[in-house]
């Protein structure tokens, strides 16, 4: 009987090293150390934000005929051009929003200054 023990503790302690082992290796595999970039502040938000700027491709946030208004200075709007500005607005994520600004900052668009009273 004490045979029988002796086997299973011995066999439980074999398996929880096969594991232990298995798993260190996984961990090492799966997470491979990158260095940053020399340029990096760490910042990454920030600066993925200031590649998104930089680049040439435009993001339209189903709001083409905004365009229309390009070259139009913030407080020339009228009431029914700035519905259609608030209308995008209010129907974009909180997290696209500095995505959709980007976006009308290349297509020469500004914001009314009465939608950049209600975000603040």
């Amino acid at each position: 009987m004490i045979y029988i023990i002796i086997s299973i503790i011995g066999l439980l302690a074999i398996v929880a090293l096969f594991t232990f082992l298995s798993k260190s290796k996984k961990k090492t595999e799966e997470t491979p150390i990158i260095a940053p970039p020399a340029d990096c502040c760490g910042a990454h938000a920030i600066c993925e934000k200031g590649l998104k700027k930089v680049d040439e491709k435009i993001e339209y946030f189903d709001d083409e005929e905004l365009d229309l208004y390009r070259g139009i200075p913030s407080d020339q709007f009228n009431d029914e051009q700035i519905d259609q500005f608030r209308e995008v607005l209010y129907s974009i994520r909180p997290e696209e929003l500095s995505d959709w600004f980007i976006s009308l900052e290349k297509r020469g668009l500004e914001l009314p200054d009465v939608l950049k009273q209600e975000i603040n």
